[in-house]
């Protein structure tokens, strides 16, 4: 009788441990489906509240590398969320500053635990490259062989993810000073185009370069494309609203 109701209590652990184990996936999953519809949304409120999960999550479990990427990306999508939303190009109420230092805080803590994985490398590229935007020299030049370093780790990892090689695309738009003439970066998005012509992203850089350039046609051409493949690229919507009301630069 004893094993038998030592058998029991057993089984009863493990099926409240599966469940218990099942019902924090199913959290874990939603909170990252939370990131995606707040982004898609432009729905900041969604955004704070998955980055909070995640930052409780990183407290619970620090050593789970899941919890601060997913920290960092709530935090660089709010910012971006901000700078979509503004009226100039990128928000100046310094709103999204905080978030940017925070993601990449975050991203540097998942690197850690997650020395391995492309996408931390994918994100935190985008998260300095964000903060580039904002810093003056010589400041500047801080972040410079961060984001050398964690382009070329990328490139190591998955040279054939896509992600990667729109990222050494962006490095050869904006590599060095002078920048290169506006065909020399459109070739290589040209390159990434020729693999999937249904790549939107590429179409969105190819047409900020042109803008860059003050070719506002071929800017216009490629920011359509980009929204026909993708209608949910708010940066094309917002670049191809301010060339057709003429405040674009």
């Amino acid at each position: 009788m004893k094993r038998i109701g030592l058998c029991v209590v057993a089984v009863a652990v493990l099926v409240f441990g599966t469940a218990t184990m099942g019902e924090t996936q199913d959290a874990l999953k939603s909170a990252v489906a939370d990131i995606d519809s707040g982004w898609q949304k432009l729905d900041i409120p969604l955004l704070e509240k998955s980055a909070t999960y995640f930052e409780e999550m990183a407290k619970k479990d620090p050593k789970d590398y899941q919890a601060p990427y997913y920290g960092a990306k709530a935090h660089f999508a709010i910012a971006d969320c901000l700078d979509i939303k503004s009226p100039e190009e990128f928000d100046q109420t310094g709103e999204g500053d905080p978030h940017v230092d925070k993601a990449l805080d975050l991203i540097k803590a998942a690197q850690k635990l997650k020395e391995d994985n492309v996408d931390i490398y994918i994100l935190k590229f985008q998260i300095i490259r964000r903060k580039m935007l904002h810093v003056s020299f010589p400041g500047l030049m801080m972040y410079v062989a961060d984001r050398k370093a964690t382009s070329n780790k990328a490139k190591e990892l998955a040279p054939d993810n896509m992600e990667v090689q729109i990222i050494s695309a962006i490095e050869v738009a904006e590599g060095g000073w002078p920048p290169p003439p506006p065909e020399t970066p459109i070739a290589e998005f040209d390159k990434l185009l020729q693999k999937d012509p249904k790549l939107a992203e590429a179409h969105y850089q190819i047409g900020y370069i042109w803008q860059k350039a003050k070719k506002v046609d071929d800017a216009k051409k490629h920011y359509t494309k980009a929204l026909e493949l993708n209608p949910n690229h708010h940066w094309a919507k917002k670049q191809l609203k301010g060339l057709e009301s003429g405040t674009g630069t």
